[in-house]
């Protein structure tokens, strides 16, 4: 390790962490997208087997799991389900196995 003596050009060069800029957060990298991409893409067509299995069903069918035909294109949106997650009310009527009510 060389001194650095003052009044020597490699002092004014110093790199001092207190001086250097802090680097900006990066988000995913190229592969990490591309990866992303890809298994997007290869889940298509599960989606549209689910998609196509609940537009099979009839309006009593889609009301019994809690559904509207308009709602068939969201229930792969992840807000669409925060959002239902929030709205439904739990379920009073749960049991244990053993058949007492569940605490609240």
């Amino acid at each position: 390790m060389a001194i650095m003596m003052p009044g020597s050009i490699g002092h004014y060069f110093k790199d001092d962490l207190a001086d250097m800029p802090a680097t900006e957060p990066r988000g995913p990298g190229l592969f990490a997208r591309l990866g992303a991409g890809l298994a997007f893409i290869a889940s298509l067509p599960r989606r549209r087997a689910v998609l196509n299995e609940l537009y099979s069903l009839s309006e009593h069918e889609l009301a019994d799991i809690g559904l509207t035909r308009a709602e068939l294109p969201l229930v792969f949106d992840a807000d669409f389900a925060a959002k239902r997650r929030e709205a439904r009310p739990a379920n009073q009527n749960a049991r244990q196995p053993n058949g007492r009510p569940l605490a609240a």
